[in-house]
């Protein structure tokens, strides 16, 4: 007499928790990636708002303004509630830093370094004898 009864091996459940794990380990770092998405995009945002008061700073001052408290933007100040931001070249700027405010900016020039600590990465923006590159934005990979 065979008597068998209903249910799973120990061999059959191990391979199905396995293979979960598996599928796990390959979907979690494309969930984080686009939980840090939004935070970037946030400090993209805030340095179009900045190089927009830039314009605007520049046309009726004849210089760019070299820190963020000189930008009395309202734009720049609700699109910058959760961005740090510091002068371009700064190599403390990291995703773990504190921004100072601080815009590499004179006559015919001006630079700041952007990020979200919630986001990926440090974003540049920068001018260069007045011309303007707002596409030309590129990662600086944090430690």
């Amino acid at each position: 007499m065979n008597t068998r009864t209903q249910g799973f091996t120990l061999i059959e459940l191990l391979v199905v928790i396995a293979i979960i794990g598996v599928l796990a380990a390959i979907l979690l770092p494309s969930f984080s990636d686009a939980q840090k998405k939004p935070h970037d995009t946030a400090a993209i945002q805030c340095g179009r708002a900045i190089a927009t008061a830039q314009v605007t700073y520049r046309a009726s001052t004849g210089t760019y303004a070299n820190h963020l408290t000189a930008l009395t933007n309202p734009d720049v100040t609700e699109a910058c509630q959760n961005v740090q931001i510091t002068y371009a070249g700064n190599p403390n700027a990291t995703v773990t830093a504190s921004g100072d405010g601080a815009l590499t900016g004179d006559a015919n020039s001006f630079g700041m370094d952007l990020w979200s600590q919630k986001g990926s990465g440090v974003i540049r923006y920068i001018t260069w004898a007045d011309q303007w590159f707002p596409t030309r934005t590129f990662r600086i990979a944090h430690p």
